[in-house]
């Protein structure tokens, strides 16, 4: 520990402002998708991206188990909870809870309580449903062939709707526990159910996400197939129409459940007459629909969870969607629904008209049940743990706001932090930082420092680090809350010293034509211009960023490209100095300043021939003060300079008709080929006397076929170098 501490020092101090880049950034909280990354305590977060004072959610019962899978109202304060692993269901009224069923199967996925005061469990994954009297006796009341029971619920005659998985069934059973089957699907699992007017049943299933509506038994209406794998929840508006909670993809089983293959495959196989289809299906791309619209973030990763309005009708509406969050539950509330979602164990209120609220977040992560307890109040039951929560309706008198961390990058100084918003007469808005060198805050962090924040602006007094954390703590006052809508922070990076990672020395002669020609004629890519007929080198500003686009190559006899590779870890602006030297030449001499594209191509006919080395030198001076400014610098391979062509000499063997020799020399590279050609025939190369090309100074020798007819035969010679300098040469011969 005291190494990591001694660490944070040391790093906290390499970032004094003497060191510091002189362009400040700004860290900006602002929008859903942002505000949602951070943690909300008692606020509330609308789709217009404003953070106000929420609700505070209450514990009342601890059911002392891993899974609290269902919940529902019994009236008079009272509730009943179904639990997992441990198969029990509460009875809830006030603070206080009893067990009033321990089955013998693991899981009691649902629960509903009957107009009569019997209260119902369905247990799994041995399917049956028990009833529980009011005297406090149970027993099971209805036992399907069905593996699974995943739904209950009461229609408006009083009569038990249970949804079966492993078959996807609805069933309708009478008080004395006769049933009927209303919907045998071609889905696995149905998952959920919502009674609507008179005897129609409303049916969500998995895994083609479909949602039925069910006129009679045996005949059913698809209303929605969507692009999502499972139906969570569904609930019936006054209008008629279904508001449904859809997650996941194709491809994703109900939670606990092994996939089966669909029936669909196999032929028909439901007793149920299907009457129509109505082909409204969501593509697989529905885009997640930015603030002010219909979800909770907006970034533009496909929703995982949404929340459809189907009307009566048949038109189907997004009200919501997140790549997040993924809803579990529903419960009509006001003009609209409670969501209650997994992953980040939040609540919404979603509206009829698209519009939403945050309402509250709970730390355990999913929200599986939702209840109304009259007055616009509500009951949660949570999973991971399980518990029941209860959610008033008036507002908390504060609330905090605690934005995720923020990579500077490296270590940098704080400068001002400021609000946008409002704040009504009596609330009031205090911003708080803590800075630190890890990436997730610990004991090596400074403490929460309150800025003096007046008229929304104060200083960051927060040590300087890398990283670093707000928390805005809103505050009321006779009802009024204060607004938030945005927060930013200004920080100035420690600078960094530029990079340059790699210098590529090109192919002599090879040069790349510039994209774009102002003069019409094709322009050399990093060629300084002619002093004549140019005002200046390279005229792309200070600051512009350096994008080069190597185009059509071309040759360019004496010319050198070179192009290279730069960073600078605070995104400075570069500029770059190019240097060159000679092998066993300690000075470095200037070859160009004050480049500011990484490429440059160089006549080298201006040096003698030899070996040579260039630098490039990388300086972020146009970002910094010349005091502050930093530099790096990187070397390239030494590369041949040879602006000569080679020398030769041809010669007749004595004594050997036809026999040519072929002395060649090259002051600076080796030879690289020579070839001949007689009487203006085809080039033939010849291979040096010792086999290979590979000095200076080489031996060639070759034979001429004697003429067809009288008089001498004309030998041209070519020979070339490395680099690509040619000579020519001439010899009759008899």
């Amino acid at each position: 520990m005291k190494r990591r501490l001694a660490l944070a020092t040391a790093l906290a101090l390499a970032g004094a402002p003497r060191g510091h880049a002189a362009a400040p950034q700004f860290w900006r909280l602002e929008g859903t998708s942002a505000l949602l990354e951070g943690e909300l305590a008692s606020l509330s977060l609308d789709s217009e991206a404003r953070l106000r004072l929420g609700r505070t959610v209450t514990a009342v019962f601890d059911l002392e188990a891993p899974n609290g899978w269902a919940l529902a109202s019994a009236g008079d304060d009272a509730f009943v909870v179904g639990t997992g692993n441990d198969g029990l269901v509460h009875r809830i009224e006030g603070s206080e809870g009893r067990v009033v069923l321990d089955a013998a199967e693991l899981e009691v996925h649902a629960v509903a309580a009957g107009q009569d005061g019997r209260t119902y469990a369905a247990t799994s994954p041995e399917g049956a449903v028990w009833v529980i009297e009011k005297d406090g006796s149970s027993r099971v009341f209805f036992d399907p062939p069905d593996k699974y029971i995943w739904a209950l619920a009461i229609d408006r005659a009083g009569r038990l709707l249970v949804a079966t998985g492993d078959e996807g069934r609805v069933y309708r059973v009478g008080g004395d526990g006769t049933s009927e089957t209303l919907l045998e699907t071609y889905e696995t699992h149905v998952l959920c159910l919502a009674p609507g007017e008179g005897d129609r049943v409303f049916a969500g299933s998995s895994p083609e996400g479909v949602v039925y509506r069910i006129d009679a038994p045996g005949h059913a209406f698809v209303i929605l197939d969507s692009a999502f794998s499972e139906v969570k929840a569904i609930v019936a508006a006054e209008d008629g129409a279904v508001i449904a909670a859809v997650v996941g993809d194709q491809t994703s089983p109900p939670a606990g459940v092994s996939p089966a293959p669909s029936p669909r495959a196999e032929g028909p196989v439901a007793q149920v007459t299907v009457t129509e289809t109505f082909a409204m299906s969501l593509p697989a791309d529905t885009p997640v629909l930015t603030a002010g619209g219909a979800s909770d973030d907006t970034s533009s990763a496909s929703p995982r969870g949404a929340v459809l309005r189907i009307a009566q009708g048949g038109g189907i509406e997004t009200l919501w969607s997140s790549s997040q969050d993924l809803p579990h539950s529903l419960l009509r509330s006001g003009q609209g629904v409670l969501v209650g979602t997994g992953s980040r164990g939040n609540v919404y209120q979603v509206n009829d008209d698209s519009t939403w609220s945050l309402l509250a977040h709970v730390e355990p992560l999913q929200v599986t049940g939702l209840a109304g307890a009259g007055e616009g109040r509500a009951m949660l039951v949570t999973s991971n743990p399980a518990r029941v929560l209860a959610l008033p309706t008036a507002t908390a008198r504060r609330g905090t706001f605690t934005s995720p961390v923020r990579d500077a990058g490296t270590v940098s100084s704080w400068g001002q932090i400021r609000w946008e918003g409002g704040a009504p007469k009596g609330t009031q808005v205090r911003l708080e930082t803590r800075s630190g060198n890890t990436a997730t805050p610990d004991s090596t962090w400074g403490e929460w420092i309150e800025a003096q924040v007046a008229s929304g602006l104060g200083a960051i007094r927060s040590e300087s680090a890398r990283f670093l954390q707000v928390r805005a703590t809103l505050e009321g006052a006779d009802g009024a809350s204060p607004e938030i809508e945005a927060i930013s922070a200004a920080f100035l990076q420690r600078n960094r010293r530029p990079e340059v990672s790699a210098v590529t020395v090109h192919a002599p002669g090879e040069v790349f034509q510039k994209p774009i020609s102002v003069s019409g004629e094709p322009e050399i890519l990093g060629l300084a211009p002619d002093p004549l007929t140019e005002s200046g080198a390279d005229r792309t500003p200070p600051g512009t960023p350096s994008v080069t686009t190597f185009s059509r190559k071309m040759q360019q006899r004496g010319l050198r490209t070179f192009s290279w590779t730069a960073q600078d870890p605070n995104s400075d602006a570069l500029v770059y100095q190019v240097q060159y030297r000679a092998l066993g030449d300690d000075r470095w001499r200037p070859l160009r300043q004050g480049v500011t594209e990484p490429v440059l191509a160089w006549d080298t006919s201006a040096v003698p021939d030899g070996r040579y080395v260039i630098r490039v030198t990388a300086s972020d001076a146009p970002d910094n003060p010349p005091a502050l400014s930093l530099t790096g610098h990187r070397d390239s391979r030494s590369f041949e300079v040879d602006n000569a062509p080679p020398s030769l000499e041809a010669s007749l063997v004595r004594g050997q008709r036809g026999r040519v020799r072929v002395q060649v020399k090259d002051a600076g590279s080796a030879i690289r080929r020579l070839e001949f050609s007689v009487d203006a025939g085809r080039w033939q190369e010849v291979h040096p006397v010792d086999g290979i090309n590979d000095s200076r100074e080489e031996t060639y020798e070759f034979t001429v076929p004697p003429a067809e007819s009288a008089g001498s035969r004309v030998v041209v010679l070519r020979v070339s170098d490395l680099l690509g300098n040619v000579a020519t040469g001439r010899v009759d011969v008899p």
